[in-house]
């Protein structure tokens, strides 16, 4: 009888259980729709879809949403950076799918401009707790760049010094040194393993969403290169409507302004090239080709040699400053239609080039433009890689990211100084939005890095062996959390790990910020960020020569570390239908074993081969600053206009002018080095290499079919260099005429481009463009000459 009892008990609790899950069924909706750009109609990936905060899904890569509700009366909010948010009011009151299809539109305001690499994850760029600049494609269309770092040089407190890019004088010029400014392409970096130095012209400029400019210690989320800051190049997949674009131009270098620094007869030296790239979708498969070719005669011309009884002409057919490329990169992305959010595909760029590069003038003479004997190192390249990449977003919006990434670089120099290199690179992410007393976003990731290293000129380890390794290991986490809908939060930490050959340092890094919006249009920010770079395979054991003068390895090289605090305000403005914001920015960053490039006697005896450079850590640094930017965008009457402005003032020294960081080999006549018995101008203690002050303008104008416009850059002149390069021109040892050139060369240089198209037809444009228009004669770094005025012709297709 119990056990009856007990049997019907059990039977009828699982009846009401199955009731109430019936019912529990019956009273539920499915809520699905699709989500579109309301100009363009192509469908939107990513979107958010909440009907409560931090509670929803994100749309499919098709722009589609699905999520059951039970019923009731709801808010759903439809959100994505870079559109103007929608929201809906719906009742839920029966059984069944109800849809609801929106279209977004897209904001024109600048503040609402999309970002993701301050905090990996899309922003506003108002929102974003750190200093950052975006450069658009249409600046790289409208002046015919070619190489990346002609478009950074409009960036406000960038400049490229020896293809070596300086963010608010953060670095110098150090040959062989790694840099302090991660390079990275669609999140994965894209520095040389070996030397940890970009090649601005291998990356890919010709289907670009954008590139952003991270001014400030980012080793949290990027890692160790990433001490003064970040520029991520961000390339487009393909809408719904196809495009193709390709461009052709050709033009030539004008005579220099000192006539008799013209090495050239009657023919200029000529340049010309031309780039394409096509987008397309077939279904769910995504499709991107590109391509550019490219040649330079060069402006600097061949070595002289002197008059001899068989050839009078100083003048010989030996290498000059040359450049010629051709590079072709494909992109592929498939969505797939059985796992709703998932994606994946492969990305690759490969390019063979024949290139020379030129360290030192000849004098500032009639040989400006010509190299100093024995500087001059040509080189074939041969460089690709190749990105296998998964993407999942689930329906709850936690978004699953694996990249990977097979760089290899073979570079086969005249001179003994041949290298190649292969990088292997992974990282996975997890990236979650949830409700945590207001929108919280969590990103977290671990990553490793092997660089393998074959090259005659890395052989300063302990065996002299041309091959060496390294090996980096990392993790990394950070939260973003909005509150109060005016108050960002951001907080992160990273670990990370160095091997390089028999050497290990591991180093945690934190950082921090916060962005509070006073009013709809004013941000207020601070920030706080920690860097951390172990020195590369490069600056360890490189060993060669330029000319007389030698490279020494230094294996005992220790990592640099930093800390950067800035403070700012972001105001947003509008006049008429033009709309942009203003950013002021105070910032300082200070360095540990800073490592500078330092001359003396490393080797043993007296003999010439005993004197050259070193890398050493050189105590400490310190770079304060303050900083204007301006960006806008939009229509003043029928004229639509662009514009890119900012000033940049900083003051790098060095904090420990006397102390001793290097001692050369015992026996010398060298005294110990110090910064202030190394430095040329030891005014202020201000670092060597630097341009303090900088000023950049890009402004467009476009009425109907005519564009015009310009570009002004400013750069003060670096007053402190080596001081042995102006005791070796002194002595004639190896005569320059540097010193003369820092003696008159004091106020600086402002450089003038250019630029007038017309649209031929709506798919076709033609421009005119002057780069250097006023034919200034002027160099970013003390012994190499930068170019003359060019004049090219461009022609330009956009379907």
């Amino acid at each position: 009888m119990d056990e009856y009892r007990r049997v019907m008990t059990r039977l009828i609790v699982a009846c009401f259980a199955l009731v109430g899950v019936f019912s529990a069924t019956a009273q539920t909706s499915l809520l699905k729709g699709m989500v579109r750009d309301s100009l363009s109609g192509e469908s939107l990936f990513g979107v958010h879809v909440t009907h409560a905060p931090g509670r929803g899904v994100a749309t499919d890569p098709s722009g589609a949403y699905s999520m059951p509700l039970p019923f009731g009366e709801y808010t759903i909010t439809f959100s994505s950076v870079g559109y103007t948010a929608v929201t809906r009011r719906v009742v839920l009151s029966e059984a069944g799918s109800w849809t609801l299809d929106v279209r977004l539109r897209p904001s024109v305001a600048q503040l609402d401009m999309v970002v993701i690499s301050a905090g990996r994850f899309e922003q506003r760029v108002g929102e974003v707790t750190q200093s950052l600049s975006v450069i658009k494609p249409d600046l790289i269309r409208n002046k015919n760049i070619v190489s990346l770092s002609d478009a950074l040089d409009q960036v406000p407190g960038v400049v490229i010094v020896d293809e070596e890019p300086q963010i608010r004088a953060g670095s110098g010029f150090s040959y062989g040194a790694g840099s302090r400014v991660q390079v990275l392409v669609d999140d994965v970096p894209i520095l040389s393993g070996d030397i940890g130095r970009p090649n601005w012209s291998f990356l890919p400029i010709e289907n670009l969403e954008q590139i952003e400019v991270i001014k400030g210690a980012s080793s949290v989320l990027y890692g160790s290169a990433a001490l003064s800051g970040v520029i991520n190049v961000r390339t487009a997949y393909p809408r719904e409507t196809p495009t193709t674009k390709a461009t052709v131009f050709s033009g030539s270098y004008d005579a220099p302004a000192n006539a008799a620094a013209r090495w050239w007869g009657d023919n200029n030296p000529m340049v010309s090239g031309a780039s394409f790239s096509h987008a397309r979708q077939f279904g769910k498969f995504d499709l991107v080709l590109g391509g550019n070719a490219f040649a330079d005669n060069g402006y600097v011309g061949p070595e002289p040699i002197p008059a001899d009884s068989i050839r009078r002409d100083p003048l010989r057919t030996g290498p000059g400053g040359y450049d010629n490329r051709v590079r072709f990169n494909i992109g592929t992305r498939w969505r797939n239609g059985k796992v709703k959010g998932l994606s994946y595909g492969i990305n690759a760029n490969a390019m063979k080039s024949r290139s020379t590069s030129v360290f030192i003038w000849n004098n500032i003479g009639e040989g400006l433009y010509r190299p100093s004997p024995g500087t001059v190192t040509r080189t074939r390249g041969t460089q690709f890689y190749v990105d296998p990449f998964v993407d999942y977003l689930s329906k709850k919006g936690t978004r699953h990211t694996l990249r990977t990434r097979m760089h290899r670089q073979v570079f086969d120099n005249d001179n003994g100084q041949g290298n190649s290199n292969t990088t292997l690179h992974a990282e996975y992410q997890v990236q979650q939005r949830f409700n945590l007393f207001g929108e919280t976003v969590a990103t977290a990731g671990i990553l490793g890095r092997r660089v393998r290293s074959e090259a005659e000129l890395y052989v300063g380890n302990a065996d002299g062996d041309p091959r060496n390794e390294a090996l980096n290991t990392g993790a990394y986490l950070q939260l973003d959390k909005k509150l109060f809908d005016k108050l960002a939060l951001s907080a992160g930490v990273r670990y990370e790990r160095f091997v390089v050959e028999d050497t290990e340092a591991a180093q945690p890094v934190f950082r921090a910020g916060a962005t509070y919006q006073v009013l709809r249009a004013t941000y207020l920010r601070a920030s706080y960020g920690q860097g951390f770079r172990f020195p590369t395979i490069g600056e360890r054991f490189i060993r060669t020569n330029v000319g007389m003068l030698q490279v020494f390895p230094n294996p005992h090289l220790a990592p640099e570390k930093s800390w950067n605090v800035e403070g700012g305000i972001k105001q947003g403005f509008k006049i008429g239908s033009f709309m942009g914001y203003v950013d002021a920015v105070v910032f300082q960053q200070d360095f540990e074993n800073y490592v500078e490039f330092t001359f003396g006697q490393w080797g043993p005896g007296a003999q010439i081969s005993s004197f050259g450079f070193k890398s050493v850590n050189t105590g400490g640094a310190r770079v304060t600053g303050w900083e204007l930017e301006v960006t806008g965008r939009g229509k003043i009457g029928a004229v639509e206009l662009t514009t890119l402005m900012g000033y940049t003032n900083t003051l790098p020294i060095s904090t420990t002018p006397h102390h001793v960081y290097a001692s050369p080999v015992p026996g010398s006549t060298f005294a110990p080095s110090t910064y202030a018995n190394t430095s040329f101008d030891t005014t202020d203690h201000v670092l060597k290499f630097r341009v303090r002050q900088l000023f950049r303008l890009d402004l467009q104008a476009q009425y109907k079919r005519i564009l015009i416009g310009g570009s002004v850059r400013y750069n003060s002149h670096v007053r402190n260099i080596d001081k042995a390069f102006v005791t070796l021109d002194d002595s004639g040892f190896l005569r320059t005429g540097v010193h003369e050139w820092m003696d008159t060369h004091r106020t600086g240089d402002t450089i003038i481009d250019a630029r007038i198209g017309i649209d031929i037809t709506p798919q076709v444009r033609a421009a005119f463009i002057m780069n250097n228009v006023m034919n200034r004669e002027y160099s970013m770094r003390p012994l190499a000459i930068e170019a003359p005025r060019t004049m090219q012709v461009q022609l330009s297709l956009n379907l």
